[in-house]
């Protein structure tokens, strides 16, 4: 799977892609793929840039190519 990560802040936003193995991937339901869903907890973990701890922002993930085709193009939001 590859992901674009949108991290955005008060001052600035970084864009940054991922790969990750497929067998890294928790089980997921795509009828029932929502905020609470584990795969969107999963991915949640590759946003942020690094730069600073607890720090406010918004963060998106897109899913721009995966083995299960109905996953390419979904996206979800968070914001703190």
């Amino acid at each position: 799977m590859k992901i674009r990560c949108t991290n955005t802040y008060s001052d600035r936003e970084s864009v940054q892609h991922h790969t990750i193995d497929d067998a890294e991937l928790p089980a997921y339901d795509i009828d029932n793929l929502d905020c609470d869903d584990g795969l969107w907890d999963f991915l949640w973990t590759f946003t942020g840039d690094g730069s600073g701890e607890n720090e406010h922002g918004w963060y998106e993930v897109e899913i721009l190519e995966s083995s299960d085709p109905a996953l390419v193009g979904l996206s979800n939001e968070w914001g703190g």
